[in-house]
C-alpha cells in the first residue's frame, strides 16, 4: 500500500508534473470514478473502466469530462444535495476539464487518460483488499503533504489518528442520536468514527426492525453529523474521505467556521442542534484555536465536547479571559495528557472534556489523567507501516480510559488514582491550570518503608566489602 501511493505520488511529479493542489483533485476524481457505487451485489452506477475511457479533443467530450460526468453520476447515486453535487464538480472540473491534462500525447493517450488507468490499476485494487480504516488513513497522510497551505498555516493542517478520534466519540458517549459537528474538519476523521459508532449502535438496537435501520442509517448519514472546512483542497480529501467511508458527506460546508458559518445545516435554512462537538483547532487561530471551541459552545444548548489541542493553551496567562468565557458556561470533566509522540511534531497535547451549557463551579473536581503511555510505540511517523506497534496492551489503555473518564471504573488494570490520575479543583480566578503538570504533586516526605530500604541496601554493601577484605580473608 505504501509503496503503491509512493509510487503514484512520484508518477504525478516526474511524468506530469501536476501540481500539489491538483493532485488531489486528480486523485479524488479518479477514485470516485473508479469504484462506483453498489447498491447490495450490484452496481447502480458501474465503476468506469479504463478501455472505456475514450476521449476526443470535441467540447464535453474530454477524458476529463468522462471521468467527471462519472463523478456526477456517483454523487446523485449517493443522494447528495443537488447544490453539494454542483460545488463539487464545479471544483474538480479546473483541473479534469480546463487544462493541458487532456491533450493527447505521442502514446494516443491523454495525461488525465494515463493518470487514471494507473489509478484504477494499481490504487483500486488497494482500496477493494485493504481495510477501509487503513486505506483511507495512508492516502490522506500522502495527499495532506499534497496540500498548499497559505499564511504559513502548515501547523493547522494535522491529520488526526483514527484511534484517537474513535476515543474522543467514545468519550463524549455518541449514540445513534447524537447531533455531531466538527468546525475544523480536515480530512474528516472525527465525523467518520462518530458516524461509524452511530450506525453500530443503531444496528444493534434496531436489530429487529431492518426498515427502522435503513431509515436511521439514512438519518445519520445526511442530517446527523456536519462539519466546516475553509480550505478547499482539504475540503476534497474530507468529502472523498466520507465517500469512501460509506458517505455521510451530505453537511461538509466550506466556510470559515469563524467569520461564515451561523450555525445551520449545509443546504437548508434550519439550525443544526448539535449535542457532541469534536475538534483539533487550528492553532493559529485566535488563543491558539480555544476562540473555536467558544464560538461552537455558544451554539449548543447541552450535550458533551471533546477537544485536543496543544496543552500550552492550559497554562498560558494570554488565554486566561477565554478560558474563562468558556468554563461560565461549560462544565470541565477531564483534561487527558497525550503521547508526546502523537504527531510529527512531536507537539505535547491534551484532550479537553465538557459538559456543555453547565457552569464549571469551584467544587467541581476534574480528572487529570496521564496518558502519556497509551501502549503503543511510534516508531517512524514518516512510514505509515512501521510507525504503529502495540506493545504494552494498547487496546486495554484505550478502554479502560474510556471507563475511567465515563465513571464506569474508579480504578482499572492500567489507571490508578493517586498515580496517574488525579481528582483535583480548578483556580477559576488564575485559569492556569487545565492540565495534569500543575495538579501532578511529587510528594518528597520519606517513609518509614523508604527508611527501611536504605538502610538494608546500606547494610548489604557492607556486608559485601567485608566479605572482599583481605582481613576478613585472613591473609
Amino acid at each position: 500500500m505504501d509503496a503503491i501511493l509512493k509510487n503514484l505520488n512520484q508518477y504525478l511529479y516526474d511524468q506530469k508534473g501536476i501540481l500539489p493542489a491538483q493532485r488531489i483533485f486528480v486523485v479524488s476524481a479518479s477514485l470516485m470514478a473508479s469504484i462506483g457505487v453498489k447498491d447490495g451485489e450490484k452496481y447502480k452506477v458501474a465503476p468506469l473502466e479504463p478501455q472505456n475511457l475514450k476521449g476526443s479533443d470535441e467540447e464535453k467530450a474530454t477524458y476529463g469530462d468522462l471521468i467527471l460526468n462519472k463523478v456526477s453520476s456517483t454523487l446523485k447515486a449517493r443522494k447528495l444535495p443537488e447544490e453539494k453535487q454542483k460545488q463539487i464538480t464545479n471544483a474538480l472540473k479546473n483541473t479534469l476539464v480546463y487544462n493541458n491534462l487532456n491533450k493527447k500525447s505521442t502514446t494516443g493517450m491523454s495525461p488525465i487518460a494515463e493518470i487514471y488507468k494507473k489509478i484504477y490499476d494499481e490504487l483500486r485494487p488497494a482500496y477493494q483488499t485493504t481495510n477501509v480504516n487503513d486505506f483511507t488513513g495512508r492516502l490522506f497522510n500522502v495527499m495532506n503533504s499534497w496540500v498548499d497551505v497559505p499564511d504559513g498555516g502548515a501547523n493547522d493542517v494535522v491529520l488526526m489518528p483514527h484511534y484517537v478520534t474513535h476515543l474522543m466519540a467514545e468519550l463524549c458517549e455518541v449514540d445513534m442520536n447524537s447531533y455531531v459537528w466538527d468546525w475544523a474538519l480536515g480530512s474528516g476523521g472525527f465525523l467518520i468514527s462518530a458516524m461509524n459508532i452511530m450506525l453500530s449502535d443503531a444496528q444493534e438496537r434496531l436489530k429487529n426492525s431492518p426498515e427502522e435501520y435503513r431509515k436511521k442509517e439514512f438519518e445519520i448519514k445526511h442530517e446527523q453529523l456536519l462539519g466546516i472546512e475553509l480550505l478547499p483542497d482539504i475540503y476534497m480529501l474530507a468529502v472523498l474521505n466520507m465517500i469512501l467511508m460509506g458517505d455521510g458527506s451530505s453537511n461538509i460546508v466550506n466556510e470559515n467556521s469563524l467569520t461564515e458559518y451561523q450555525g445551520n445545516y449545509a443546504y437548508k435554512d434550519k439550525k443544526f442542534e448539535a449535542n457532541v462537538f469534536l475538534l483539533n483547532p487550528p492553532y493559529s487561530a485566535e488563543r491558539n484555536g480555544l476562540i473555536v471551541v467558544q464560538k461552537a459552545f455558544e451554539k449548543m444548548k447541552s450535550g458533551k465536547g471533546a477537544v485536543i489541542i496543544q496543552d500550552s493553551v492550559g497554562i498560558k496567562d494570554s488565554t486566561k479571559y477565554i478560558k474563562k468565557a468558556i468554563l461560565d458556561n461549560n462544565r470541565m470533566i477531564a483534561s487527558i495528557k497525550m503521547p508526546a509522540d502523537l504527531f510529527k511534531a512531536s507537539v505535547q497535547t491534551s484532550i479537553y472534556l465538557f459538559e456543555v451549557g453547565k457552569r464549571h463551579k469551584e467544587t467541581d473536581k476534574v480528572k487529570l489523567i496521564d496518558f502519556r503511555e497509551d501502549g503503543y510505540t511510534r516508531t517512524n511517523l514518516k512510514k505509515a507501516s512501521s510507525n504503529l506497534k502495540d506493545t504494552n496492551d494498547a487496546r486495554g489503555h484505550y478502554k479502560n480510559l474510556v471507563e475511567i473518564v465515563l465513571g464506569q471504573e474508579v480504578e482499572t488494570e492500567h489507571f490508578k488514582l493517586g498515580k496517574n490520575y488525579f481528582l483535583r479543583m480548578l483556580d477559576l480566578e488564575k485559569y492556569m491550570d487545565w492540565n495534569l503538570d500543575q495538579h501532578q504533586y511529587i510528594d518528597i516526605q520519606p517513609t518509614f518503608e523508604d527508611f527501611r530500604t536504605t538502610v538494608s541496601s546500606y547494610l548489604s554493601w557492607e556486608v559485601d566489602q567485608l566479605l572482599k577484605s583481605e582481613d576478613y580473608l585472613g591473609k
